[in-house]
């Protein structure tokens, strides 16, 4: 798989998806300073925080009661448009999750404002429109949809997505530039990759669910093109 933040280190989604050393250098404190630059621990503390509400989900229900489908809305659960973003459905989803929040959070803190509160207030706004904009596509496209969606996926995808618009050097990446063509490119093939994955695991285990494809690209595609927007004048 090609490098997915190529130049912009680092890797990305594909350091939480990937095996074998590139997971080990990821969640090596260590590594992230020679690798994020500033704020090169930025991204435990959202982590952290994932990990808290997995483990709390399930006193309250479980991921189906926080979970968003059009049957939730219409059940009159208008919670679930925020809180599936913080609620995974297993220990392998949360873990891969905290893997793409440690890798992705340092580089898109840093373009918008750096570890201070004006850039985390900017991340944040980021993470919570990613997020929306992810689930606003999940349920045009599943208007009658009943399995509900979990999972921090989209708002990080909005976090790949503005990295790969502003480079650590300063200024925005055009659309049409060559670097951002790679970012693209390898978000497509990551999701390729993991739809027939789940898709099989979950055919195989007689089971129903697989990828939020629509919210990860809704989530990519408003940090690809908004997300610039946000981050702080020169």
């Amino acid at each position: 798989m090609d490098d997915p933040l190529e130049p912009f280190r680092p890797s990305a989604l594909s350091r939480a998806t990937d095996g074998g050393a590139d997971r080990a250098s990821l969640f090596s404190p260590a590594s992230w300073r020679d690798e994020y630059g500033p704020g090169a621990a930025a991204g435990i503390g959202p982590a952290v925080l994932l990990g808290l509400v997995f483990a709390g989900q399930w006193f309250v229900g479980g991921p189906g009661a926080w979970g968003l489908s059009a049957q939730a809305l219409a059940e009159g659960r208008w919670h679930t448009p925020l809180s599936h973003m913080l609620v995974h459905a297993n220990l392998a989803h949360v873990w891969m999750n905290i893997g793409g929040v440690l890798a992705l959070t340092p580089p898109a803190l840093n373009r918008l404002g750096g570890p201070r509160p004006a850039g985390w207030g900017r991340y944040g706004l980021l993470f919570l429109a990613s997020g929306l904009c992810g689930a606003a596509l999940y349920l045009a496209l599943h208007p009658f949809g009943v399995v509900p969606m979990v999972g921090a996926s989209g708002a990080l995808c909005g976090l790949w997505g503005v990295a790969a618009r502003l480079p650590p050097e300063g200024g925005v990446a055009a659309l049409t530039s060559r670097p951002v063509r790679q970012q693209v490119v390898a978000f497509l093939k990551m999701n390729v990759v993991l739809f027939v994955i789940l898709f099989v695991l979950v055919r195989l285990s007689g089971g129903v669910g697989g990828l939020a494809w629509e919210a990860h690209l809704g989530g990519f595609l408003f940090g690809l093109l908004a997300g610039p927007r946000l981050a702080p004048r020169a």
